[in-house]
Parts: C-alpha cells; structure tokens; sequence
C-alpha cells in the first residue's frame, strides 16, 4: 500500500500553495486560438482590421458635412438661404501584402451620387510610388489640402480651374532628400473632377515641392518653410468647364454665353508657399490659365485667368500644427456627459483670393461672355472660427465678402444689380 500522506496541518504551507495552484489552473477555461487578425478602434486610424503581420490593413472612413448658407441681400434671388448636405462620403482604404494600397470613396452630398477617388498605389518606398486611377492631381497646394481639413469652408476663387480629381496615371513621392522634397508627375484626361474622356487629348501635370532650411541645424521655427511650384500642359477640344465662375459662397459672378467650348492648347502654372509652426498657419499660392476657346465657327480667342490667395490660420487654445491636413485633437475636448466641460481647440481663419479674366482680343472676349452676368475681376475676403470638439467633430462659421469690378445681375429689377455680395456660413462636421 502507498504510504498515507500527512495530514493537511503537517504538511509545509508551499506544498498547499503549489497543489492549489494546480487545481486552480485545471478548472481554467482553454484560452481561445489566437485570431490571425486584429481589429478594432485607433485614435490615429479610425475603425481599423489588419493581419498581424500588418501585410493586410482595411480601414473605413467617413465624412458628413451639414452646412446652412445665408444671403443677405434680398433682391439677390439666385442664392436663396439654404440647408445643405455638403458632403457625405463612406470610404474605404486598404493594403494588399503590404505593398499595394487602394482608395475608394463614394459621395452623395449635395443629392448626387459620384466617386471621388478610385485608384491604387504600388507604394514599395515612399520615395518612389506609382498611381493608377482617379485621384488628385499634383497641382495646387489648396486642392491637396484633403476636403475634411481645409481651415475655410470652402477653397478660393481660384481653385475652381485646378485640374482636381481625374482618371490617370502618377508616380510621386514623399520626403525624398531626408524630408525635403515632394514631387509628383501625371497623365490624365484633362477633364476637372472627370471620370471619363471628352476627346482624345490627355494633359500632363507635374509639381515639386521643398523644404530647403529643414535639416541644416537652423533652429526649430525656420525649418517648416516649404516652396514649391506645379504646372499642366495639354490639347483641349472637349466640354468646357467651368462654364460659370462662383465666388465660394456658390454666388456666380462670370458666365460664359451657350456654344463656347475649347479648342487648342491649355497651359497652367502656379508657384506656392506654406509655413506652419506651432499654432500658425500661413500659405500662399498665385495661379495662370490660358485657354484657348471659341464660340461655334468663330475664330479662336485666348482666354487668360490669372488670380491667387493668401490664408492664415491661428490655434488659440494651445495646440499645435505640423500641416494643414491633420486632425486638430484638442488639449481639453468638450465632453459635457462625462464631466469634461474644457474647452475644445479654438482657431481663427482668414483668406483674401482674387480672380480676373481677360483674353489676346478684348473684342473676342466679349463675343464668349454673357454680358449681364459677367464681371470680369473678383475678390473676396473671408474670416472665419472652427471649434474642435474632439479630434472628430468641428464646427465652422464663416463670412464671405466679395465685390467685382462690375455689377452682375443676380435677379430681376435694377436692384439685383449687384457690384458686391456677402454670405454667412455655418458647418457642423463629423469624421473618422
């Protein structure tokens, strides 16, 4: 017979311990297998699902912008106050072993339904990437600011001519140099915000951008200055557009007359300048467009845009920026349910553009114009407050003010010739 153990007081306290301990681990559950992915929430990221390895990466975005525009002016019947779903955009960013990435983003703002981005991106080094689809274009530092970060509600004058989202091909990259150069280079339709051809011509786009003081040992406030310059070049015999120019609060101020259409060349370039250090934002941009048009059978005329803006920004509660497209995450968000009543991130934002027509033949010019609703010179001024709730939420007020070197008709009677406008307008924004 086995020997009889001890009674349990005779036996040492650790051989207790060790026998309990054991019994304890028998009646644990099994842990679960380890899931090949993760998933989940990143302050970064958003709503994120990636392989462990991080080779497979599926992230979804949103945006909704709820905007309310005001015009004063009565007799102005063309620009009614209005409720307005701005944008409203569900997207999806994903990696494919590692190195393909992919974009797809849908919006149905403003009661329209249409895809904004659709490309993918061999992204081996971020020195060198290669683009395939629709996409931005490398053109205008205003136009590359993404859509949920823009200080103002809405881009400047100018920046209804920039060539914007088309169907094509780039390579491009990113901080080549140890981060101090940008470059990028595209073939594309040549349609603005298109998604298919209107002729057999293509464009070409290209833009270099630079931090020359960065990495040097100059102090801290000289490095973030960046210059940069882009330009296109193409054949155009599709569908003009824009055949109206707006002030950015939507209020149309030159038109062209019905049968206009291109035909010939068109030339673009526009040089810019950014500084961001700390809680200030600066950033300049001037812009050239030649087109050449032509009404019918009429002779071809040359029609020239030249314009260009300034903009500021300034954070007032503490935060910091880097670039103007990030995420404002405040020191002290509003959060009154959990007793966080701080106040969010306050920022104050201004912007003066301006935008003039003119053509080779002033006399051909006039013959593409509606001469009623046509001036041929704006400017506007625009100030502005965002409040950042949290990283995600931000509200936006802003006051247009915009005159022109002429009155245009926006509405019927004498009184709706108008030499200026002004607008107010109020945004509530949600991403992730």
């Amino acid at each position: 017979m086995a020997p009889e153990l001890p009674p349990p007081a005779d036996r040492p306290i650790e051989d207790r311990v060790r026998e309990l301990e054991e019994t304890v681990r028998k009646l644990e559950p099994a842990p679960w297998p380890a899931l090949p992915f993760l998933a989940g929430w990143d302050d970064k990221t958003g709503f994120i699902l990636r392989s462990r390895d991080d080779r497979f990466l599926l992230r979804i975005t949103g945006q909704i912008q709820a905007d309310y525009r005001y015009y004063p002016s009565g007799s102005d019947t063309t620009d009614i106050p209005m409720f307005l779903v701005r944008r409203a955009r569900l997207g999806i960013e994903a990696t494919v072993a590692r190195y393909y990435e992919f974009r797809l983003l849908p919006d149905f703002g403003q009661g329209q339904a249409r895809i904004q981005d659709s490309y993918i991106n061999i992204h081996y080094w971020d020195e060198g990437q290669f683009e395939a689809g629709k996409f931005k274009q490398p053109f205008s530092y205003e136009q590359l600011i993404q859509d949920r970060f823009v200080p103002t509600m809405e881009r400047s004058l100018i920046d209804q001519l920039v060539p914007a989202r088309d169907v094509g091909l780039m390579v491009h990259g990113q901080n080549v140099f140890d981060g101090r150069l940008d470059y990028g280079a595209s073939v594309y339709g040549g349609v603005i915000n298109g998604d298919q051809d209107t002729d057999r011509n293509k464009e070409v786009a290209g833009r270099v951008a630079v931090r020359p003081l960065r990495g040097w040992g100059l102090p801290d406030w000289a490095e973030p200055l960046q210059i940069g310059i882009a330009g296109t070049y193409g054949t155009d015999r599709g569908v003009l557009a824009p055949t109206t120019l707006r002030t950015p609060a939507n209020i149309p101020w030159f038109q062209f007359a019905s049968g206009v259409h291109p035909d010939g060349q068109r030339t673009r370039w526009s040089p810019e300048v950014a500084y961001i250090y700390g809680p200030v934002g600066l950033a300049a941009q001037y812009y050239e467009e030649d087109q050449e048009l032509r009404q019918n059978t009429s002779r071809v005329v040359t029609v020239s845009y030249r314009g260009g803006y300034v903009l500021a920004t300034c954070l007032l509660t503490g935060e910091e920026r880097t670039t103007f497209s990030q995420p404002i995450a405040p020191l002290l968000p509003f959060d009154p349910v959990d007793g966080c009543f701080g106040p969010g991130a306050w920022e104050l934002v201004a912007r003066v553009s301006c935008l003039s027509v003119d053509a080779d033949d002033p006399r051909g010019l006039v013959r593409l114009v509606d001469p009623t609703r046509s001036a041929t010179r704006a400017t506007e001024l625009t100030a502005g407050f965002n409040w950042y709730l949290n990283a995600w939420v931000r509200m936006q007020c802003n006051w247009e003010h915009a005159w022109f070197n002429g009155p245009i008709r926006l509405g019927p009677g004498p009184s709706a010739r108008k030499d200026h406008t002004n607008a107010l307008l109020t945004r509530i924004q949600v991403i992730f």
